[in-house]
């Protein structure tokens, strides 16, 4: 069964070195390192967290799981994972635009990815600093993901657990779906990404992999151009004070400053749209002031291999791509541009599945997807219900 839903908007008139020296023994088990306590912003909702080791075991090879959770309301159990410089602590004050706690409110106890990214320090990187991000993988994040899995399924008691990915997160999310098939997958939640694109193409994935080793620019920076402490002090301002004064000359105040640089950021209103009061620009601030600086840059290379082609023989994570039986739920924000809603659509109606729903939100950017003033009504809730409708679990 295939379901598309139109969504209309209303018109708005050289710490890498010592990584590599000093490591730690790797490991699967999980280590609580906070315990369970009441999240500010929705009281109810209580907040846990797990930090475990992983695979080769260097001090930078650990990932961190959050639980949200009403106790005695869990009916369903998601494993979401965040986009590219994303982290798994809720950081959005408003509670009507925080997603993992709306979930957990209305009975979806919901496990989120601290990805190894989270631990490396956002100190300057000359080349060769992160060096141990050659191994930092798509298929070894995606194993990451199924050890964060297991721990909620151990945790919650609930064998089958839904997973959901935000944009690079949705790539992640398919390879889990893919990878934990034989385990049965409850449910996939794709919000605003892809996995293969409808045209193929070539990409010399081994070429560029030399290309990269050659460079020494193992990580991608969410601060290039502007500068990490720079971009702090927009992103500071801007969640405090929209109104307060801007950093750079010509703009009546930093709100207005950080609307017009995401507006322009990718093409007009894809990253997000302040401008237009499709996002508040004080709650954006609050989302990009939480995110980790640096990413593994082999992930692009990855990416575009996989994306290009029906099955990429440089990976498992993509090999029950078409053969899918999980339901699958896809957001997509039409200001991306037709070609990417295209890839979405496409990655969600071929994934094998027999139950996609597909919703198309118009005027939304990317990050609108998740906290656009919309979005509670158009997101968050109807993705609620498809979560509750598909899920055979008990409260807890």
């Amino acid at each position: 069964m295939l379901r598309l839903s139109r969504m209309v908007m209303p018109s708005f008139g050289a710490w890498g070195v010592f990584f590599l020296l000093v490591a730690a023994p790797a490991g699967a088990e999980w280590e609580r390192v906070a315990k369970e306590e009441a999240v500010a912003r929705a009281s109810e909702v209580l907040e846990t967290r797990w930090s475990s080791t992983r695979p080769p075991g260097s001090l930078a090879d650990r990932v961190q799981a959050h639980r949200y959770r009403v106790p005695g309301r869990t009916r369903a159990v998601l494993v979401y994972l965040p986009g590219t410089y994303m982290n798994g602590t809720s950081v959005v004050r408003d509670a009507r635009h925080d997603l993992w706690t709306v979930l957990a409110e209305q009975g979806v106890e919901t496990w989120v990815l601290d990805y190894r990214t989270h631990f490396v320090p956002p100190a300057p990187a000359a080349p060769g600093d992160h060096a141990f991000m050659q191994d930092w993988t798509l298929g070894a994040f995606v194993d990451d993901a199924r050890a964060v899995a297991a721990l909620a399924r151990r945790e919650s008691g609930n064998d089958r657990v839904f997973v959901a990915g935000f944009s690079r997160g949705a790539t992640l999310a398919y390879g889990f779906a893919c990878t934990e098939a034989a385990s049965g997958v409850a449910g996939l939640v794709v919000l605003d990404g892809f996995f293969k694109r409808a045209r193929e193409s070539d990409f010399d994935l081994a070429a560029e992999r030399e290309k990269l080793l050659g460079s020494g620019r193992f990580s991608t920076d969410v601060a290039a151009g502007i500068g990490w402490e720079h971009r702090r002090q927009i992103m500071e301002g801007a969640a405090s004070d929209p109104k307060g004064p801007a950093t750079a000359p010509g703009f009546e105040n930093v709100g207005a400053q950080l609307s017009q640089i995401l507006y322009d950021a990718w093409r007009p209103g894809a990253l997000a749209d302040a401008l237009h009061g499709v996002s508040r620009v004080e709650v954006l601030a609050q989302l990009l002031g939480g995110y980790d600086r640096y990413w593994p840059a082999v992930q692009n290379l990855e990416g575009q291999s996989i994306a290009g082609r029906a099955d990429d023989p440089s990976t498992a994570i993509d090999d029950c791509w078409g053969e899918l039986a999980a339901p699958v739920l896809y957001y997509g924000a039409t200001n991306m541009g037709p070609d990417w809603i295209l890839d979405g659509v496409y990655s969600a109606a071929r994934s094998g599945s027999d139950d996609v729903t597909l919703h198309v939100l118009e005027g939304y950017g990317h990050l609108d997807v998740l906290v656009g003033e919309r979005a509670p009504e158009e997101v968050y809730a109807p993705l609620t219900r498809w979560i509750l409708d598909r899920s055979a679990a008990p409260a807890k």
